[in-house]
């Protein structure tokens, strides 16, 4: 039995990320670009070219075949790796923006819907679902 050498490795990985969720079509012509790599396991940003929606994959290629995980994203490779050279959010740091929420130094705010609203919306969906 005979081992497969890396460019066959290499190829049966690609052949994992060649397929887009989103649009159903498999292209060799997915923009893939490796963001990190260690030993047997390179994590990928994939764009399709077709549907422009991009995923990363988390991808494993040894001697029993190729596995992958992928997670749909909006990021491009570009946003993906500056936040990947970010630090980690802290607790502190979450603690810290829930103060500020609380002493409103946030211009945005956050309403809660109004009842009325609510209720305008639902005897309406009521009302076509009825047919009037």
């Amino acid at each position: 039995m005979s081992t497969p050498n890396k460019t066959d490795k290499t190829t049966q990985g690609l052949r994992l990320v060649s397929y887009c969720p989103v649009c159903e079509i498999r292209s060799k012509s997915m923009n893939a670009r490796t963001l990190a790599a260690q030993g047997e396991t390179k994590l990928m940003h994939i764009q399709c070219h077709k549907c422009q929606n991009a995923f990363l994959a988390l991808v494993l290629v040894n001697q029993v075949g190729a596995s992958s995980v992928g997670l749909l994203t909006d990021l491009a490779y570009d946003d993906v790796v500056r936040f990947r050279s970010h630090a980690d959010v802290s607790v502190n740091d979450v603690i810290g923006i829930h103060e500020q929420l609380e002493q409103g130094l946030f211009p945005v705010t956050f309403e809660k819907p109004r009842k009325t609203a609510v209720k305008k919306v639902l005897v309406k969906k009521a009302r076509k679902k009825l047919g009037k």
